[in-house]
């Protein structure tokens, strides 16, 4: 493995964070130091900065007599997730309705939607659960609020494996995800915006 040029606890941060979204390393994985110390090259000096990096991230945590983890499986955290994902999406979508932007929502999940049926049978579980993270995006993607923007791309990475994960046992079926966004589509067209709300919460209500 070859580093590029920039400080080196961003180089073992960016290496450390890749293996997490790619699930190479597990939810609840203990993260081994020395081999990475050893991996890669470096002292345990940029391999622990990395690591602090990553805790502000919500990505690992420091177990107890057990060292960095990936954070642990946990009902109520992945309960927590979604609950602060969709009230940033009905925030989002609020003042959508309010700034009358409601029409560029409509052709901007028109196209999210589409792209993913498209690719129904043709992605794995990580790319479908990025697809189904884009429509959701949209609602933040179109209001383009810098604030809650800054805070969904805060929680993007953890959700993205909250949702990866899902995806991965079996919880979500794909048919399942689309209907549940067809209807939202549905309901955002028929300008039913407290349906748009109820379904937003529905389709969050996992755990």
């Amino acid at each position: 493995m070859v580093l590029v040029k920039m400080p080196i606890k961003d180089q073992v941060y960016n290496v450390i964070k890749e293996r997490i979204l790619n699930e190479e390393i597990k939810l609840g994985e203990k993260i081994n130091m020395l081999s990475l110390s050893k991996e890669l090259g470096v002292s345990n000096t940029p391999i622990r900065e990395a690591l602090s990096m990553l805790e502000r991230d919500g990505l690992i945590e420091f177990m107890p007599n057990v060292g960095p983890c990936v954070f642990p499986l946990s009902q109520d955290m992945f309960r927590s997730i979604d609950q602060a994902m969709v009230t940033l999406l009905c925030g989002a979508y609020d003042n959508l309705v309010h700034e009358g932007k409601v029409d560029l929502l409509i052709d901007n999940l028109t196209a999210a939607l589409d792209k993913q049926k498209a690719n129904y049978n043709d992605c794995n579980h990580s790319e479908f659960a990025h697809l189904s993270m884009d429509f959701d995006a949209c609602f933040i993607m179109t209001d383009k609020n810098d604030y809650l923007l800054k805070m969904y791309n805060q929680i993007y990475d953890i959700f993205y494996l909250v949702v990866s994960y899902n995806h991965t046992i079996g919880d979500f079926e794909r048919n399942a995800i689309i209907e549940e966004h067809q209807a939202i589509l549905d309901a955002v067209k028929a300008q039913d915006h407290q349906k748009t709300r109820e379904l937003l919460f529905k389709h969050y209500d996992r755990f």
